[in-house]
């Protein structure tokens, strides 16, 4: 199910679903703003391709999207199965259109995502984590949607949860 959720926001985000649906919603009819991305030949860049993420990576290939992963437990042998090219960290985030999170919080993921991961990342590209709160700097991912930088984010875990009030990420674009 966490592999469908993911699924589910990967496309609701690229394909601009929510935003077009409080706009007609408004009793606007401006289908142009909403035209959305295709996934079809993007990079998916996998952080963690343990058995969620290996189902992502299964249905984005789908889509005929290319998989980037990267995950230090990953053979190359699973890789080859998964039709999928493992990669350095730098190089999942900095070839990814859509950058999916599926570890564990532990020290060495706790803000694997920061601010300069967020500038390293394609303008315009988009951020999906269903993982775990901390793995993501909030702070830093609403001020890259703010300014621009970050196409789209959809998340569906928080540091802190609920999401608190006052949390930048309250009053973020595009997530």
């Amino acid at each position: 199910s966490a592999a469908e959720l993911t699924m589910a926001l990967i496309l609701a985000m690229v394909r601009r679903v929510a935003e077009a649906d409080a706009s007609v919603r408004q009793g606007e009819w401006d289908r142009s703003r909403f035209k959305g991305a295709e996934l079809r030949g993007r990079v998916l860049g996998l952080i963690g391709a343990g058995r969620i993420g290996s189902e992502v990576a299964k249905r984005c290939r789908a889509f005929g999207m290319r998989v980037l992963a990267y995950d230090p437990y990953l053979t190359d042998g699973r890789a080859e199965d998964l039709s999928i090219e493992r990669a350095t960290l730098d190089e999942v985030v900095e070839g990814a259109d859509v950058l999916s999170l599926h570890v564990p919080l532990t020290d060495e993921t706790r803000g694997i995502i920061d601010a300069t991961a967020l500038a390293r990342m394609k303008k315009g590209s988009f951020l999906v984590n269903v993982a775990r709160g901390g793995v993501v700097d909030e702070a830093a991912l609403a001020t890259s949607l703010a300014e621009g930088h970050t196409g789209g984010a959809a998340l569906d875990v928080y540091g802190n949860e609920p999401l608190e009030e006052g949390s930048p990420l309250r009053e973020a674009p595009n997530l």
